[in-house]
C-alpha cells in the first residue's frame, strides 16, 4: 500500500471532487482516479459512492477516514523525527518557493534569518501549485509564496501561520521599445486586441490576471487581448516580453536590473493588483529550530497583513 494512496483519499474526501482533487495533488485526473481504485482494491471495498455528484462516500469510506488522517499523521511525524534525528548541530529547515522567488527573496530571506540559528537549508522549488502542494504533503518546514486578499494561494493555507515578508506588485509590463509600446494599443480594442503575454490556465498568476480582468469588467473596461505566447514561468514570459512579442503581467519582485533595462510597466494602476510575499508555516509546533527561524520571520514581517 503506498502512502500516497492515502493521501489521495483525504484529498478527495475534502475536495468532493475528482478534478480539483487531483490538480491539489498535482496529477492527472487518470493516474488520481486509478490510485483511488487501488486503494480500494487493498482495502477490499469502495470508498466513494459511484456517480455521485459531489464525491460522496461510501460507509466504509467513512469509516476508513479517520484511520487514513492518523495513518497518514503517524508517518508524517515519524518521518520528519527520522529526517531530525540525522543532524546533530547542523539541523536542516526545508523551505519551498516557486522559482520566481527563489531567484528574488532566497538571499533576502537568509539575510532575515539570524546566523545563529546554526541551520542549514533544503530549498524546494517549482511552480507555484508544485511547491504549495510539497508544502501541504509535509515536505517542507516553511513555504513562501504570492498571496492576495482575494485570490488566496490555497484554501487550505488559511489553517497555517501567515507572516507578510514584503509587499509586491502584479502588473502589466512590455518591452521598453516605444514603437513597439504603441503599436500594441493596450489596453486595446475588440477590434484591435493586444498581443497577450500569459500564463497557463492551472498558474497561480493566470488566476490573479483573471481578477484583474474581472475587476476591470466591473469597472466599464475591458482587456481585449490575444495570446501570442504561454507558459508557467515568470522568467520565460520575461524574456518574452523583453522580445517584443507582446505584453504580460509580472509581479515587480521578477524584474530585476537586467529586466529593469529592457521592459517596463504600461498602463496605469488599474491593471495593477497588489500582492503579498508571504511565508507559511504549519500550525502544529515545530522543532526548536525551526520555530526560533519563524520567530526571527516574525520579527521582519510586515504588520497587518490581511
Amino acid at each position: 500500500m503506498d502512502v500516497r494512496w492515502l493521501e489521495d483519499f483525504l484529498a478527495l474526501a475534502e475536495l468532493k471532487n475528482f478534478t480539483r482533487a487531483a490538480e491539489f495533488r498535482n496529477v492527472s485526473q487518470a493516474a488520481f482516479s486509478r490510485r483511488i481504485q487501488s486503494l480500494e482494491h487493498w482495502l477490499g471495498t469502495p470508498l466513494v459512492v459511484k456517480g455521485a455528484v459531489p464525491v460522496r462516500l461510501t460507509e466504509a469510506g467513512e469509516q476508513f477516514l479517520d484511520s487514513a488522517r492518523i495513518a497518514v499523521d503517524r508517518l508524517l511525524d515519524a518521518r520528519a523525527s527520522i529526517r531530525t534525528s540525522q543532524f546533530d548541530v547542523m539541523s536542516q529547515v526545508r523551505i519551498a518557493m516557486p522559482n520566481v522567488l527563489a531567484r528574488s527573496e532566497f538571499r533576502r530571506v537568509l539575510s532575515i534569518i539570524e546566523r545563529k540559528h546554526n541551520s542549514s537549508f533544503s530549498v524546494i522549488v517549482g511552480t507555484t501549485n508544485d511547491v504549495v502542494a510539497r508544502y501541504l504533503a509535509g515536505d517542507a518546514d516553511i513555504l513562501f509564496a504570492h498571496d492576495c486578499p482575494a485570490i488566496p494561494t490555497h484554501d487550505t493555507l488559511d489553517q497555517h501561520e501567515r507572516l507578510v515578508i514584503r509587499r509586491d506588485l502584479f502588473q502589466p509590463y512590455a518591452t521598453r521599445d516605444e514603437a513597439k509600446r504603441e503599436a500594441f494599443g493596450f489596453p486595446g480594442t475588440p477590434r484591435a486586441p493586444f498581443p497577450m503575454v500569459s500564463y497557463s490556465q492551472k498558474a497561480y498568476f493566470a488566476r490573479l490576471y483573471e481578477h484583474v480582468q474581472e475587476r476591470a469588467r466591473a469597472g466599464g473596461a475591458a482587456l481585449p487581448h490575444k495570446i501570442s505566447v504561454q507558459c508557467d514561468m515568470s522568467d520565460v514570459l520575461k524574456e518574452v516580453i523583453a522580445a517584443g512579442y507582446g505584453i504580460g503581467w509580472l509581479p515587480e519582485s521578477a524584474v530585476d536590473d537586467t529586466a529593469d533595462a529592457q521592459i517596463a510597466p504600461i498602463g496605469g494602476p488599474e491593471w495593477a493588483l497588489e500582492v503579498d510575499i508571504c511565508a507559511f508555516h504549519p500550525p502544529k509546533p515545530s522543532t526548536p529550530s525551526i520555530e526560533a527561524i519563524w520567530a526571527s520571520l516574525k520579527r521582519r514581517a510586515v504588520p497587518d497583513g490581511f
